[in-house]
């Protein structure tokens, strides 16, 4: 019993740390993937072109929404996360100075002031730092605490999930529609256009006829060869 609450109680934090918007919203995409076209399939109102239609532009956007959600939103946050972080404890170490709270030749300020992304980055995974990186994060962690800023570990995750949050709200208001709407245009000019070869066959084949003009009917008339149209 000891060892099952000990295996939920490691899940239920994986989870917490790993709760960002993109893999809810990317759960969601590929649910739809599957459900949405089959859904549209057994819908006998529409004819089969729209049936055609919607399911390609569903299976597009879904696709897309994918890679966009797992791909697009998860580089941004690996590249940008640690930048913030440690953009925000300068801006911190500046707010104190003005405030008379630190003092400039103190380490504290330099500390805040150069911090490093990548060691904020390896903050949320202990067992992967050295020992350098744990002193440094603990030397952190204790002047945050002394000056009531967000702790390294904290504010990577709080940052992390906020630019997952503003990723998702923008692919799907902007980057995700206009993306399907440039695939379905592509597709639509490559697509070719159907011939009705019955028809052209009728068109090559078919010679027009006019009608005769009064001067050429007289003189068949004379002639006795009776035409009343002239090819």
């Amino acid at each position: 019993m000891k060892n099952a609450n000990t295996f939920m109680d490691k899940i239920l934090l994986h989870l917490g740390k790993s709760n960002d918007s993109e893999i809810v919203t990317a759960s969601l995409a590929a649910f739809k993937l599957i459900f949405i076209p089959i859904a549209t399939m057994s819908d006998k109102k529409t004819s089969k072109k729209q049936k055609e239609y919607a399911i390609k532009r569903d299976f597009i956007t879904e696709c897309v929404a994918l890679a966009g959600y797992l791909g697009i939103t998860k580089a941004i946050k690996n590249n940008l996360t640690g930048p913030i972080c440690a953009k925000y404890y300068k801006e911190k170490a500046k707010t104190l100075i003005e405030n008379n709270k630190l003092n400039i030749n103190y380490d504290d300020y330099n500390s805040l002031l150069n911090v490093d992304p990548k060691t904020i980055k390896k903050s949320i995974k202990e067992k992967s730092l050295n020992q350098n990186e744990k002193s440094y994060l603990d030397s952190l962690e204790s002047i945050a605490k002394r000056f009531s800023l967000q702790n390294p570990k904290d504010l990577y995750l709080n940052t992390k999930k906020t630019i997952s949050h503003v990723c998702v709200c923008l692919l799907a208001l902007t980057i995700i529609p206009m993306i399907t709407n440039k695939i379905i245009e592509i597709y639509s000019r490559k697509k070719p256009i159907e011939e009705d070869t019955n028809n052209k066959f009728r068109q090559k084949n078919y010679t027009t006829i006019k009608p005769m003009s009064i001067t050429h009917f007289a003189n068949n008339i004379k002639t006795g060869g009776l035409n009343v149209f002239n090819r």
